[in-house]
């Protein structure tokens, strides 16, 4: 048996073994002690356990061997039995924890039967349930958990709260900053650690588990920030709290894009940044507009997407001319474009009615728009037209064509059909672009320029050096950019949130599919059957599904009112949506869609 607080032997295992490290250095351990099972028996330790038992409830955790070290920091994969207030509670807890040891899943994961001990503790009583992660590059993320639900954590359940520990309610950031600092100095061989707290009602912060992580809690940061700020310790001139934009630009921006978006920052959208060509927008929490669904979308058919039109018609039609001045012509157009669809943007409630299998709202009115809809948010995409054969959207006989006449699935059609209005104001640029390659023999190559070196360019002076401009494009699309920012510095992702999203539909298992994106998807159909995995999903990806005949998906990106939440709603898929991690499992691995509990599963073929 091992006493928390003292010298842990070379058997202990891991969990045990730094809770006592810390408690002995004087951080807020609760008190305990760990054994093994075969210790039970003993009348020294039934008397030890009684001893604890009488000072108020205790909690009974696994602490498996392969758990909580440098190389192996899976969490939740032993079981926890809380609220234990007597002797035969005690003994059903054990008994408990030993049977959920020989579950298959575990002894899969541990090469054979997993090795364990018993960790019991002094149960704190709990106003907050905190998740904290930190690493060595300042970057430090806060969760707060439902108190009333012993399994939060292990289930995998969405946070209360979840973002930079910054910007937690100042007694808690305080409390907590001072405990993540103290062990980071006990543990310094520790380049990133995972802190699991309680908050008592008392407001005494408790430390209950601390684990390395085995990963770097944000990626490719060193990298990304090298890219970006060559010898900064952040990214500058980033106040507050910024978000990638990977649910409509899951990769790097080409240099045209990426030029039109610094064009668009030049012309008062402070609200965009590119960084080493990802971009970003400033999360704001401004009032929320009232926008009647029912009028935008008048407005949108009947006003902004035909004239939006003529002016795409007319910058074709003059092609043959002066480039330059369409070019500026139709940058002008993108900007007035985007004021508009900002007029016509409309909230979406957050209880949804469920979908109308007779008429998905995800595919009204896209054939009109094949023409204009780039497979990527991106003036150097195709359109979808280049793509997909538009019969896939032929309505099915009886299906519905009218517009649906509640306020809140009128408002999702506004928010599927305003991608229309925004595909027509970036498609006059890219018949710029397209034209400009022809004329001066760059072909593809025109879209590594941006519009202002495409501007010189077409007026006879030098271009940048192509090949160095094509390197640089490569790098950038390798780097790992943080999902969010605040203030320059990296806000991490919950390592408990690996694998895990957000559940639409029914359970389904298959072998993943791994795709770059709706292009890739495209060229390279998926076998029946499959689980497809996807960095996002666009508005514009409802098509191939619809084409392909996919049934379930997983993203890397995207939120509870996303394009890809709506789109998986609306065409009956199974779907996990923002499951962080997916897109590194390797093809044809088996993998369960668990929409009941919002995970990804790994299954071995033999378990299948």
């Amino acid at each position: 048996m091992l006493v928390l607080g003292d010298l842990p032997g070379p058997d202990v295992a891991p969990k045990p073994a730094v809770l006592s490290r810390l408690r002995r250095a004087g951080l807020p351990v609760p008190p305990g002690f760990a054994l093994d099972l075969a210790e039970l028996a003993q009348p020294d330790v039934r008397t030890r356990i009684a001893g604890l038992l009488a000072g108020g409830p205790v909690i009974v955790r696994a602490a498996l061997a392969r758990e909580d070290s440098a190389d192996a920091a899976a969490a939740g994969l032993g079981l926890s039995i809380p609220d234990c207030r007597d002797l035969d509670d005690f003994d059903r807890a054990a008994a408990a924890i030993a049977e959920a040891a020989r579950d298959p899943w575990l002894a899969h994961y541990s090469g054979g039967a997993p090795a364990w001990q018993l960790l019991v503790q002094r149960q704190v009583e709990r106003r907050w349930l905190a998740v904290a992660a930190a690493d060595r590059d300042g970057a430090r993320l806060l969760e707060l958990h439902d108190p009333t639900r012993p399994d939060a954590l292990a289930a995998g359940a969405d946070p209360r709260w979840s973002g930079p520990l910054a910007l937690a309610e100042p007694g808690l950031r305080a409390a907590i900053t001072s405990i993540f600092d103290h062990v980071a100095t006990v543990m310094s061989e520790v380049p990133a650690l995972d802190l699991e707290l309680v908050v008592d009602p008392a407001g005494a912060t408790w430390l209950v588990q601390a684990r390395p992580l085995a990963r770097p809690l944000t990626p490719g940061w060193r990298e990304f920030l090298a890219a970006v700020a060559p010898g900064e310790d952040r990214v500058p001139g980033l106040p507050g709290l910024w978000r990638l934009d990977a649910e409509h630009n899951p990769a790097a921006l080409s240099p045209a894009h990426a030029g039109v978006i610094t064009w668009l920052i030049g012309q008062g959208a402070e609200d965009l940044a590119v960084l080493a060509g990802w971009l970003y927008a400033a999360a704001t929490s401004g009032p929320r507009r009232d926008v009647d669904p029912h009028r935008a979308l008048a407005d949108l058919r009947g006003r902004h997407l035909p004239t939006a039109r003529r002016v795409l018609a007319e910058i074709v039609a003059g092609l043959a001319g002066d480039l330059r001045l369409l070019l500026a012509r139709a940058l002008e157009h993108l900007r007035c474009t985007l004021a508009v669809h900002a007029e016509v943007r409309v909230e979406l409630p957050r209880d949804l009615p469920p979908p109308d299998p007779a008429a998905a709202l995800s595919l009204r009115d896209r054939t009109d728009y094949l023409d204009v809809l780039p497979a990527a948010w991106d003036i150097a995409s195709p359109a979808l037209a280049d793509l997909v054969d538009p019969t896939c959207l032929e309505r099915k006989p009886g299906a519905a064509a009218v517009d649906p006449p509640e306020r809140e699935r009128v408002a999702v059609l506004v928010r599927e059909l305003d991608d229309h209005l925004f595909a027509l104001g970036l498609a006059p640029l890219r018949r710029v672009y397209l034209a400009a390659g022809e004329r001066l023999g760059l072909g593809a190559d025109v879209f590594l320029l941006a519009p202002d070196e495409l501007g010189d360019a077409l007026a006879g002076r030098a271009v940048p050096d192509l090949a160095a401009r094509r390197r640089e494009q490569e790098i950038y699309a390798a780097l790992q950019p943080p999902l969010a920012l605040f203030d320059g510095r990296p806000v991490p992702l919950s390592p408990r949130r690996r694998l895990c999203g957000i559940p639409v539909g029914p359970p389904a298992r298959g072998p993943v599919a791994q795709r770059s994106d709706l292009a890739d998807l495209l060229a390279r159909p998926p076998a029946a059957g499959s689980v497809v995995v996807l960095p996002a999903l666009t508005a514009q990806a409802a098509v191939a599904l619809q084409a392909l005949a996919v049934r379930a998906v997983c993203c890397e990106y995207g939120g509870a009112l996303s394009h890809a939440a709506l789109m998986a709603r609306e065409l009956g898929l199974s779907a996990l949506i923002g499951c962080s991690g997916c897109s590194e499992l390797r093809d044809g691995l088996m993998v369960e869609v668990d929409t009941r509990v919002g995970r990804l599963r790994m299954r071995p073929r033999d378990m299948s």
